[in-house]
């Protein structure tokens, strides 16, 4: 018997990002909560296969992902800096979408080297539904970085992310 196929954490990421509700709560998870969308997509996709991460791993996931973040979040307030010029004065328009642009190609960076942390990550002992796997690997996430107050969006967000799952 062959392994299953899975979708790339990008492929993942962009399916996941256009549910319904999804975009807004991983944008309030990460502007109200300091969370990585990146961070929290990879703990989704993680899920879909059938695993979750460890202390050990999401500290390797991080670390991987943190270079790259940096710049995520420069482009991130170039972007945003720019949009509220546009607003003021059409000609930053072209610019705002260039920075949108640049900003989403380091998320795909960002995206790549979590995937690269996770992609050999074990399944978990014994089988566990998607939605239990990833509120466990958000729950750690968050709590990590002092954002446990965020529960009840971590519950909405794998309900949102993650439909198919058994809950």
């Amino acid at each position: 018997m062959s392994e299953p196929t899975f979708e790339s954490v990008w492929t993942f990421a962009v399916r996941a990002y256009a549910r319904d509700g999804v975009a807004p709560l991983c944008l309030r998870l990460q502007d109200e909560h300091g969370l990585d969308v990146d961070v929290l997509l990879g703990a989704l996709w993680l899920a879909e296969r059938g695993a979750s991460w460890e202390p050990e791993l999401l500290a390797c996931v991080l670390e991987a992902a943190a270079p790259v973040h940096a710049r995520v979040e420069e482009l991130r307030a170039l972007r945003r800096a720019a949009g509220g010029d546009r607003r003021h004065e059409p000609a930053w328009q072209r610019t705002y979408e260039h920075l949108r642009e640049a900003e989403l190609a380091a998320e795909r960076v960002e995206l790549g080297r979590i995937e690269a942390m996770l992609r050999d990550a074990p399944a978990a002992p014994a089988p566990a539904p998607a939605s239990s796997l990833a509120l466990a690997s958000l729950r750690s996430y968050a709590a990590r970085c002092h954002a446990s107050e965020c529960d009840a969006l971590l519950e909405q967000l794998v309900a949102l992310a993650l439909p198919d799952s058994e809950s």
